[in-house]
């Protein structure tokens, strides 16, 4: 019977935190923007896109790294205690009060459960050991908006978040309701929508112990579909050869839902941190396991884009290609393009699998799949986003609950609880609303609505906890992996990027609405 050392076992363990990190943000990632995109490349086509997205990718990479810096200074921080401005030596080194277990879980403290590598010094900051009373430090976008922002701030931080889930639920829904319709060949989507919503929904107040497992197996299948549809719909559409135009003139047609494609990349990133242990190269490790599940979604979402443009004509029903067959081009109809798509608020998924059917029988199984795949991604995707919301929800009531009543009895707990319940169902009751009221909507709501909120929130809110993260009494705290000269200096192109692409928004919602 092989006997495994402590170190081997803590290396087969971590190899598994940084899968789970690694596909749970591909999961987190792949939603409404692999759905949008390929219509918003109607006037644009594939080179600018892959442009903008290529500098979208480099400015998220680079907000990864600073975002990664701010939480383990809010970890810190909180157990630390507050740090105020007469503390004279706020980077004191109190590690060895603190042992190496991870901070969603407290356990007693093992020895045995460190490798020989890791020193009294190097262990994890997030949890006390068995006879310590203090709670661990809660770790979430909303605690690290309330410790580095000033209170209104603060306030407004935890609005534009909240703001943000409702908008995704918005879409997801308005995406799941026409993707179900799609598969089943329901004839309206409105039809699907209250089943769609009201099921999900009921899952992530009630149900929330049978979510995460339900997701994590929905996020593999989704997964690897998703893979396997890509490549395919990429050969597929590789071997028919519509004619692909590209205009730098139309680059901003592609720059909001670029954002959005692979933006939202630090909500998780918090969630996914408490997987580990406080050392160094633990830290590192999830930082490169989060960055390369963005790297993978940006390759699948080119793919996929590229995929489309050759099977979906842009904007001339008459210009696709029947070379293999003789016929020369073929003109489809009018509505067979992905600037009708656009206009109809139609994800890319419905004019791909119109063209794969009529033109390319043959092909037809492709278009089953890529439409399972959407089926299952945006069932997780809203399932994923209602629970997120919920917890959001919750931990705001439980702040304003502790702070106005300041009692634990079961009575005030039970009145807590129903008062979250009720607050989510009015929250999920909004999304639902909304949905029902604005079926075609769904381009607009993620490229002006969804991207500003996601964009304002990490070019304004997030940007101020960076710049203060790195300067002042916080710049020199002691934590595990501290950033560079160079990566502080690199915050101004998120800040700059991404302001941008807010005003930019505003400026398109006025110019459209005159």
């Amino acid at each position: 019977m092989a006997v495994f050392s402590p170190s081997a076992t803590t290396f087969y363990s971590n190899i598994t935190v940084y899968l789970q990190c690694y596909f749970l943000t591909i999961a987190y990632m792949l939603g409404t923007g692999i759905l949008g995109l390929p219509v918003t490349l109607a006037r644009a086509g594939l080179t600018p896109f892959l442009f903008m997205m290529t500098i979208c990718l480099v400015a998220q990479i680079i907000s990864i790294i600073l975002i990664t810096d701010a939480i383990q200074k809010l970890v810190y921080v909180q157990l630390h205690a507050e740090i105020s401005p007469a503390d004279n030596d706020p980077t004191k080194n109190v590690k060895e009060s603190y042992d190496g277990i991870p901070l969603a879980e407290s356990s007693v403290t093992d020895e045995s459960c460190f490798s020989d590598v890791d020193s009294a010094e190097e262990r994890s900051l997030f949890s006390k050991t068995e006879s310590s009373s203090d709670e661990m430090p809660a770790v979430n976008i909303f605690i690290l908006a309330k410790v580095f922002l000033p209170k209104i701030l603060s306030c407004a931080s935890t609005m534009n978040f909240l703001f943000y889930f409702s908008v995704a639920g918005i879409s997801y829904a308005l995406a799941g309701s026409q993707a179900y319709a799609e598969v089943f060949h329901i004839n309206s989507a409105l039809t699907v929508t209250p089943f769609f919503c009201w099921l999900l929904n009921l899952l992530a107040v009630f149900g929330r112990k049978l979510v995460s497992p339900l997701v994590s197996v929905l996020t593999l299948f989704k997964g690897s579909l998703l893979l396997v549809a890509a490549i395919v719909a990429f050969v597929a559409g590789a071997t028919i050869h519509n004619h692909i135009t590209s205009d730098f003139q139309h680059i901003q047609d592609t720059y909001l839902m670029s954002t959005v494609a692979l933006g939202g990349t630090y909500i998780p990133l918090p969630f996914l941190f408490t997987k580990l242990r406080y050392l160094q190269h633990e830290v590192r490790y999830f930082r490169l396991s989060v960055t390369f599940g963005l790297i993978t979604v940006y390759i699948l979402e080119i793919l996929w884009c590229w995929a489309t443009l050759d099977v979906v004509p842009q904007i001339d029903p008459c210009s696709v290609s029947l070379s293999q067959t003789n016929n020369g081009t073929y003109c489809l109809p009018p509505d067979y393009t992905l600037q009708s798509a656009a206009e109809n608020g139609e994800i890319s998924t419905i004019p791909f699998t119109k063209v794969i059917n009529l033109v390319y029988p043959q092909y037809r199984w492709i278009a089953t799949l890529i439409s399972l795949f959407i089926m299952v991604s945006i069932t997780v995707s809203y399932l994923y986003n209602a629970t997120v919301l919920a917890h959001t929800v919750e931990g705001v009531i439980a702040s304003w609950w502790k702070e106005s009543w300041n009692k634990s009895d079961f009575m005030e707990v039970k009145c807590q609880n129903v008062t979250s319940s009720l607050a989510n169902i009015v929250f999920l009751s909004v999304i639902f609303i909304v949905a029902m009221f604005n079926p075609k909507s769904f381009v607009e709501v993620v490229e002006k609505l969804m991207s500003f909120a996601a964009n304002f929130g990490l070019g304004f809110f997030m940007s101020i906890i960076v710049w203060k993260c790195t300067s002042g009494k916080y710049r020199d705290l002691d934590v595990p992996l501290p950033l560079s000269k160079v990566q502080i200096h690199l915050q101004y192109i998120v800040i700059v990027f991404f302001m941008t692409a807010s005003i930019y928004d505003i400026v398109v919602w006025i110019s459209e609405s005159v």
